[in-house]
């Protein structure tokens, strides 16, 4: 029995309208419908691939979490940052690990834990406004004050993450930050 109707569809494939004999037509030919039934076998592959790997990596990340000692590896992938940047923490005596061979470095959780915690609690300094010539040293007053290199100066000032200011053609720092540093050292 055929149908005497003509329905105006949008083919789900190329989108392009046609006449449709039915109600439930969903593609304007049969190489519109072949490609449209391949498209929607791949995105259910690619799909079912996402919830897979999505289930691995939080099986992971809960078992790393679990863990009391960590290679590298898996405290990079806990930490969202590089091996490498472990392997520069762990040389810079920043992080604690103990190092069994070449192959197998471990790291306690409660280090990575009390490394966080020892960052998070430093001095929080002044925005670089705050930093102006009636309350700051140059660097040049700074070497003759505390009598050290002008190396040695710009080594302190990035390890302890001191703001500078540059002024013209000198570069300003705070004195109390300065101050506090090299009363500490003595």
């Amino acid at each position: 029995m055929s149908s005497n109707i003509i329905v105006k569809r949008i083919c789900d494939y190329c989108k392009n309208t046609f006449d449709a004999k039915t109600t439930k037509t969903k593609y304007c030919s049969h190489i519109c419908n072949s490609r449209g039934y391949k498209l929607n076998q791949k995105l259910k592959k690619i799909e079912t691939s996402d919830t897979e790997t999505k289930s691995k990596v939080s099986k992971y990340v809960v078992d790393i979490n679990s863990r009391d000692f960590l290679t590298v590896n898996e405290a990079s992938a806990l930490l969202k940052m590089s091996s490498k940047t472990i392997y520069r923490l762990i040389e810079q005596n920043e992080l604690n690990a103990f190092n069994f061979s070449v192959r197998k470095t471990l790291i306690r959780r409660r280090d990575i834990d009390s490394y966080f915690e020892n960052n998070l609690t430093q001095t929080i300094y002044p925005k670089e406004e705050d930093i102006n010539p009636d309350n700051s040293y140059t660097i040049s007053q700074a070497m003759v004050k505390f009598n050290v290199s002008n190396g040695a100066l710009y080594n302190i000032i990035n390890k302890h993450n001191i703001p500078k200011k540059k002024h013209g053609k000198y570069t300003l720092v705070k004195k109390e930050d300065l101050n506090r540093i090299f009363n500490n050292q003595t």
